[in-house]
């Protein structure tokens, strides 16, 4: 993927600035490290892919910032960890298999009507602000290549 645009960059530098944090070069380089993958990150896995030596405290803290005002949201891969991605417009899920942790991006889950569902269930909630939702299954390979069963139980990431 390519580095995220000027307006992009903007917007990043507007959002942090608006919540009260500046926009260091750090952030800024998580931010577009982040924008860049196809994939949800670790924080392992950012801290391996920065260019620069970075102290492993400053990107889980820069990490949570950037949760905490919006730019990225965090995923649950179920790997004891969290993994993060940008916090784009388009709403999706993702597939995850549980045998070797393959995860695909889900489009079009009718969230909308989940809400709704859900807010009508509810008896002391008025309003939802925010969701996760992960699926989680086996991959075709792995049910070829490991003959794992559909109905296998579900297992810990190795």
């Amino acid at each position: 993927m390519k580095p995220p645009s000027k307006t992009r960059q903007q917007e990043f530098r507007m959002t942090l600035r608006k919540a009260g944090y500046k926009a260091t070069p750090t952030r800024l380089a998580i931010i577009s490290l982040l924008t860049q993958s196809k994939k949800p990150l670790s924080p392992q896995a950012v801290i391996e892919r920065m260019e620069n030596d970075m102290d492993q405290a400053t990107v889980y803290r820069i990490l949570k910032t950037l949760k905490k005002i919006g730019v990225i949201r965090q995923v649950d891969f179920r790997h004891n960890h969290p993994h993060y991605e940008i916090a784009d417009q388009k709403d999706h899920h993702h597939l995850i298999c549980l045998s070797c942790g393959l995860s695909e991006e889900i489009i079009g889950c009718d969230v909308d009507s989940m809400k709704q569902s859900v807010l009508r269930q509810a008896k002391r909630f008025s309003h939802i602000q925010d969701h996760a939702l992960e699926f989680y299954g086996i991959c075709k390979e792995c049910e070829t290549h490991e003959g794992i069963p559909h109905s296998r139980p579900l297992l810990e990431h190795r």
